[in-house]
């Protein structure tokens, strides 16, 4: 008859154990010494090895030739605790023993001494689930048990059990088991000649979540496909995708493109997978992505070529997009389970995670600023600007003569002012030379927010506070501007310029339409006085950089 894996290779000994080192190590020691506890609580996630460790425990405390630590397995103590021959270890399921008339009836039996050991076990799984009258009844007995009683408890949930338990246990918290360690572990069920590819084990590793049972229960699901294991015959079986879907599914949320992601939610659909499992994938996906963006080495379990890919897609958006991404995938993960609709669930993901950048709230803002930061701190540092060129004479054309005309027209560009600036004192230094001095020194000491600055329009220097104004679309500059660490920063180097204290005041413009009609007007003017002085005899204030 066939026995499940996670039944075949269940760990008889501590040396058998996967993980858990340092819990192995103390309970090995306390065995060979002899200094026993009267009752242990371990702790963990499913499949950490709690009752493995339990049956272990109670299996070498009562050896008659134990080997450093571990039982010898062919005494007859071991062999009568293996073959369930005595009632001298007990073990009961919490969960569907929690009455305290069956809890009293268990510890009722505490008082006869063991028959054919010398511990007498009670092993008691998923005692978190017994009721308060269980709990107490458990209480007095666990606070003075006969020297030859031992109890294990054992619990995924220890928050659930009253203090007044644990503070009369020893307790061991179980960790999830390492992907490598289960990888390595699954190797023995590779019998009659079969292999499997490296990344076919670390694939169902990895699904395990750190639980060698649901390890094993998934190498079962993969073996019954018949022959070798590869890793698309795993994927297969799981119901996983590629990681190729994965990058590119990854890049369509990132570039907002909500068309590409329903396609590709259909032809996940289409092809069978599970929306679950999909999710779960995709989240690991995103947390390697957000590892590599970090640091390269905090990569884990992953190829060479996809290590380079993860680096190469981190650095196509800011960590924070990364991260809220991850957190709606979390969502809708945990959504899926309810979900009368798992597609449509997959869909409302998707077409949210395309539009995290279009929302109003400070998320997304956050997300945009970081944005326009890694690209400016990926652009080249542009030189300084080169002096204007002398003025030619244009053969054909006739020379420029002092009766030139000049029309005045605002400037595009953030460093051209639109209020009037007061004439400076002796000796002061003009606002705009100020101004101007200023970019230019953001362009080496401030490179991050220098884009933002050009974005604005200098909106003229008054009782002692330069201003510059941002049209309705950009407005949220303002805020990030006014933030401390920037706006503190442009002040002091204004400050520095003029030689005297200034502050520096972003604000959102309210005369921007006025503004436009002035440049059109300008336009024409400009326009009538070239069919007169002919356009080469015209100076445009703002063509050329301020001096």
């Amino acid at each position: 008859m066939y026995q499940s894996l996670y039944r075949s290779w269940r760990p008889r000994t501590f040396s058998q154990m996967v993980g858990q080192d340092n819990i192995v190590r103390t309970l090995r020691n306390q065995a060979k010494s002899g200094h026993i506890a009267h009752a242990y609580l371990f702790c963990g996630s499913r499949g950490t090895g709690k009752t493995s460790a339990a049956r272990i425990m109670a299996m070498v405390i009562n050896c008659l030739n134990p080997q450093d630590g571990d039982p010898c397995l062919v005494c007859e103590a071991c062999t009568m605790l293996s073959s369930d021959a005595t009632l001298d270890v007990f073990e009961m399921d919490a969960a569907s023993n929690s009455r305290v008339e069956e809890i009293r009836e268990m510890l009722e039996k505490v008082s006869y001494p063991p028959q054919f050991v010398r511990h007498k076990v009670y092993i008691i799984d998923e005692v978190h689930m017994l009721s308060t009258s269980a709990f107490n009844a458990l209480l007095k007995t666990l606070e003075e048990p006969p020297p030859y009683m031992v109890f294990i408890l054992a619990t995924t949930e220890p928050q659930k059990i009253p203090a007044t338990i644990l503070s009369r246990c020893q307790r061991f918290d179980f960790g999830r088991i390492g992907e490598q360690q289960i990888a390595e572990r699954l190797k023995l069920a590779l019998t009659d000649g079969r292999t499997a590819e490296p990344a076919a084990l670390q694939l169902i590793a990895l699904a395990a979540e750190g639980s060698m049972r649901d390890a094993w229960s998934l190498m079962d699901i993969c073996l019954g496909t018949g022959g070798d294991l590869t890793e698309a015959r795993v994927r297969e079986a799981m119901g996983s995708v590629d990681p190729g879907f994965l990058f590119t599914f990854t890049s369509a949320l990132l570039q907002g493109d909500a068309a590409e992601s329903l396609r590709l939610t259909d032809e996940l659909m289409r092809s069978g997978r599970d929306v679950q499992v999909f999710l779960r994938d995709l989240s690991h996906h995103l947390r390697q992505v957000i590892a590599a963006g970090l640091h390269g080495d905090l990569l884990r379990d992953t190829t060479e070529e996809n290590r380079e890919r993860y680096l190469s897609q981190a650095q196509t958006a800011p960590l924070r997009l990364f991260t809220e991404l991850l957190s709606q995938c979390a969502l809708a993960e945990a959504g899926t389970r309810w979900a009368s609709s798992p597609r449509a669930a997959l869909e409302v993901f998707s077409l949210k995670a395309c539009q995290v950048r279009e929302e109003g709230d400070s998320a997304s803002l956050r997300i945009r600023l970081d944005e326009m930061e890694r690209k400016l701190r990926e652009a080249p540092v542009m030189p300084e600007a080169a002096a204007a060129p002398p003025v030619t004479t244009v053969p054909g054309k006739p020379k420029r003569t002092p009766k030139q005309v000049e029309a005045a027209v605002p400037a595009p560009a953030s460093v051209e002012e639109t209020a009037p600036v007061p004439a400076p004192a002796t000796g002061e230094v003009l606002p705009k030379n100020a101004w101007n001095a200023m970019l230019k020194r953001a362009a080496k000491e401030l490179p991050s927010i220098l884009g933002m600055l050009n974005e604005g329009r200098f909106g003229g220097f008054d009782d002692g506070v330069f201003r510059l104004e941002f049209p309705q679309e950009k407005k949220f500059f303002v805020t990030f501007l006014s933030g401390p660490g920037r706006k503190d920063k442009v002040e002091a180097i204004l400050t520095e310029e003029m030689g005297r204290p200034v502050s520096f005041e972003p604000a959102e413009a309210h005369a921007v339409a006025e503004q436009e009609n002035a440049r059109e007007r300008a336009q024409t003017d400009i326009q009538r006085l070239a069919e007169v002085f002919g356009r080469e005899n015209i100076i445009v204030k703002g063509d050329q950089p301020l001096e």
